[in-house]
């Protein structure tokens, strides 16, 4: 499990760097990516619990 809150502190700092970025696009894709990886951690949490 640690592991997987490892992952969500990740996505929270890539969260707070992409903010930094010029392209809107860009930025809408990388978070797009971020909440696939989110729900993944979520189905994966449910699955260890």
């Amino acid at each position: 499990m640690q592991i997987l809150a490892e992952a969500e502190t990740a996505l929270k700092e890539l969260e707070r760097d992409i903010d930094r970025l010029r392209s809107q696009e860009l930025r809408e894709a990388i978070q797009q990516r971020i909440d696939e990886q989110r729900r993944a951690i979520m189905a994966l949490r449910r699955l260890y619990n």
